[in-house]
């Protein structure tokens, strides 16, 4: 069975398409960016999403055809929390509300007297990247969205409203919203009241790995895929990212460095007691679950630092080569620099949408390599502050890692320093892809469970790894330590 898998990020969208061993037999990336507003608003033009499906689509149908390959069907993982009203044609109402804008930063303090009651329904205390309150600011800011809103959808249901004409989702998408109830799976009629949603607004729940529906023939037109093959929805994208990653076993942490940074840890049920500092959302792993951590900025915070304070390269952007010749030169040396991380406000362990990055302790020794070593040492810290949180729920003894900050072996040699846990980096960084691949095969019955699955697209594969030296630990406990001092002393 041959999938096409869409894999929308929050800088591109990729299609991949595997056979069911995870062959590849085409891919295709086409980029884009959020509009940044200068009041934190950040926006995207729901017809990037529609037109780069359609365009992938089309180029993967055209070669597929070419070789002689079918097309099954279609496997859809996303990143998660972004919302876009539409109305009862499906026609956008307004750009879509990305998972970083904090518009509803107002709401999140309204609502944080209800904070106990939240996490305990939906596993997650208010912050500003769920998309529940993006719902309740669009009701109370835009009447005359809401007037003619017929359902609130994220990104992947869009899309796949697109190719098949149904409003369904799956289980890990409302585990990010505040209104679904953890245990019971289901939309919560108390959260909906709170968040000021009608049930008729949402999407029908499913479990990942389920189909969504089927190719529309107006879809097979534009595109030549087969009308009728069947659209999955695999799961969130970090969800998938840790199947991919084999983190739906317990014991393994996923890490996703990103635009921002993702910490995932698999359950096999709701712990009766979680810390409030920790997210707990469904996995892709159907009726079961993870645990969760997020950090707002991490790639994101590196290319600032990067177009900002190192010459562009001969083809005008960031030149990462310069940087990581730097970097190799301090390899093994801590950072007399000390960063908060906080560009776009503290997520887990303690959220706080106020904090901002700051950096610290620099004297007239510190140099330009200095500070961007001690921008990737504080975000690596804020990592490390949430892998420790981990412990308690699920023993972490080794680490995937995957993302954009995972592409230099001396970042990654800092990372394994800073958390103090072998760190494990795949030669294929699809991990996205092919966790949604073996999500959309498992349901599909090709493999009888995503163990078999797992087995047989990814044991073999070679990782590099990377083990961390402890005495350069023992110095990074001491720094971090510091770094939670001035987060107090200028935030508490």
């Amino acid at each position: 069975m041959n999938i096409l898998v869409i894999d929308i990020g929050t800088s591109s969208m990729r299609g991949i398409l595997f056979d069911e061993k995870g062959g590849k037999l085409f891919a295709e990336q086409v980029k884009y960016e959020p509009v940044k507003l200068p009041d934190g608003r950040i926006e995207q033009d729901p017809a990037d999403w529609t037109n780069s499906a359609e365009r992938i689509a089309k180029a993967a149908a055209e070669a597929a055809g070419s070789r002689g390959d079918r097309i099954d069907g279609v496997a859809v993982t996303a990143q998660r929390s972004a919302i876009i009203p539409v109305d009862r044609e499906g026609t956008p109402l307004m750009p879509t509300i990305m998972w970083q804008d904090r518009r509803n930063a107002d709401i999140c303090k309204e609502l944080e007297p209800y904070n106990s009651l939240v996490f305990e329904k939906s596993g997650a205390k208010i912050n500003t990247v769920f998309s529940g309150s993006r719902m309740t600011w669009i009701r109370r800011n835009c009447p005359e969205i809401a007037k003619d809103l017929y359902k609130f959808v994220n990104i992947p249901e869009y899309v796949m409203h697109h190719m098949t004409g149904e409003y369904k989702t799956d289980v890990t998408y409302g585990s990010r919203s505040h209104l679904m109830n953890l245990r019971e799976r289901e939309w919560d009629p108390e959260m909906l009241k709170l968040f000021e949603v009608r049930r008729e607004e949402l999407c029908d729940l499913q479990e990942p790995g389920s189909v969504c529906g089927k190719v529309t023939k107006e879809f097979a037109a534009r595109t030549g895929l087969t009308s009728g093959i069947p659209v999955i929805s695999s799961g969130g994208d970090q969800q998938c990212a840790a199947v991919g990653q084999g983190a739906f076993q317990e014991g393994n942490l996923s890490l996703v460095a990103g635009t921002g940074g993702f910490l995932v840890a698999a359950l096999d049920e709701v712990p009766k007691t979680l810390s409030q500092q920790l997210i707990c959302n469904c996995s892709s792993v159907a009726g079961h679950y993870m645990v969760e951590a997020n950090v707002l900025t991490c790639c994101s915070a590196f290319d600032w630092f990067g177009k900002n304070f190192y010459p562009a390269g001969e083809d005008g952007k960031i030149d990462y080569t310069l940087i990581n010749r730097e970097l190799e030169n301090l390899d093994g040396e801590v950072s007399g620099v000390l960063a908060l991380p906080y560009f776009q406000g503290r997520s887990t362990p303690e959220w706080n949408p106020d904090a901002r990055a700051v950096f610290g302790e620099i004297s007239l020794a510190a140099g330009r390599a200095d500070m961007v070593k001690g921008l990737l040492e504080g975000i690596f810290m804020e990592i490390q502050n949430n892998i420790r949180l981990f412990g308690d729920y699920a023993g972490i003894h080794k680490a995937y890692i995957s993302g954009g900050l995972t592409n230099s072996p001396v970042i990654n040699r800092i990372q394994a320093d800073v958390y103090g846990i072998p760190l494990y980096h795949m030669k294929d960084s699809e991990s996205t892809a092919l966790g949604a691949l073996m999500v959309a095969l498992a349901g599909q019955g090709v493999y009888p469970s995503l163990k078999e699955a797992f087995a047989a697209i990814r044991q073999a594969e070679e990782a590099d790894c990377y083990m961390p030296r402890m005495q350069v630990h023992k110095q990074y406990e001491s720094k971090r330590a510091r770094m939670g001092e001035m987060y107090r002393k200028l935030y508490k």
